[in-house]
């Protein structure tokens, strides 16, 4: 087979295109810092990042839901430490108003500061979390209880309020507020015990007052449950969030080691394919200076 000097232009110029080709390839990934650029550049790699980038926005996302689940449990744990100052404050109360010693005219302003922790229940039992109630179940949208609950009726709604924290991983974050304020109609129902106090010491009965002091403690046990069980849970989430900050480490590392370039590996690898690609210029250059821009055109 005769080797014409067109064939051999060819063949100097595929050679020349393809280490100029390798040159452009390393000069983009120092300029981008990235090994991955395109899907040609490595299919395989490409789809393990674009998995690690899912993975890290997930674990984000759950992070984010943790915060925000965590958040809505330090406000519910606020609102029953709240409560809790009130029925101790109200059990003192009781204890005063219940002595044979008291005036007529000191309970009648005992009932009054009574009434007025009354008021103060009702609104921490509406209690809002970002403009959601936290006791009513999953009805969020409306308050669970009415202006007076020691008289008016109302039922709670039982749902689970949940973030996900995780694939397949849900938390509940809600506390019922059955299981904090008591249902209407219940003798050692939180409302109803103030209310009747209150009546007890505008009637200056003072056996009914004495009777609020042992349902004021039931009330109190009853709030130290519940606030155990948030801790719980915010103990949870604390163990979930080192969890995802692990996870999102690991994925994070991993997309870096598929994606990012190894600095000094490609600095070397450009200073060569610079070299290789300079030596293929002065050998065209040398070989077929007469007709080179023939070669070209």
């Amino acid at each position: 087979m005769r080797i014409t000097q067109s064939m051999m232009g060819d063949s100097m110029m595929k050679n020349l295109q393809a280490n100029y080709k390798r040159l452009d390839k390393y000069q983009e990934q120092l300029m981008t810092n990235r090994r991955l650029n395109r899907p040609s550049d490595d299919p395989v790699g490409v789809a393990s990042a674009l998995h690690y980038r899912a993975e890290i926005s997930s674990t984000t996302q759950f992070t984010d839901n943790v915060q925000d689940a965590d958040s809505f449990l330090k406000y519910t744990d606020e609102v029953l430490g709240e409560t809790t100052q009130i029925i101790q404050r109200l059990s003192d109360l009781a204890v005063q108003g219940s002595s044979d010693t008291v005036p007529d005219d000191a309970r009648e302003s005992i009932a009054s500061e009574v009434e007025q922790l009354y008021l103060h229940l009702v609104s921490l039992g509406n209690s809002q979390f970002k403009g959601k109630y936290i006791f009513n179940g999953q009805r969020i949208d409306q308050p669970p209880y009415p202006p007076d609950p020691a008289q008016e009726n109302y039922e709670l709604d039982q749902g689970v309020v949940q973030y996900q924290v995780g694939a397949g991983l849900y938390v509940d974050v809600n506390l019922l507020g059955d299981s904090v304020f008591g249902k209407f109609g219940e003798a050692n129902g939180m409302f109803k015990v103030v209310a009747d106090m209150k009546k007890a010491l505008e009637d200056d009965n003072t056996n009914a007052i004495a009777s609020a002091i042992p349902k004021l403690q039931a009330n109190l046990e009853k709030l130290t449950l519940a606030q155990a069980e948030a801790g719980a849970k915010q103990n949870r989430l604390e163990f979930t969030t080192s969890r995802l900050e692990d996870l999102n480490l690991n994925y994070i590392g991993l997309q870096s080691k598929t994606e990012d370039i190894d600095m000094p590996k490609v600095i070397t690898e450009l200073k060569t394919a610079e070299s290789i690609f300079q030596a293929s210029l002065d050998t065209i250059a040398r070989i077929s200076r007469p007709s080179l821009l023939d070669f070209l055109r």
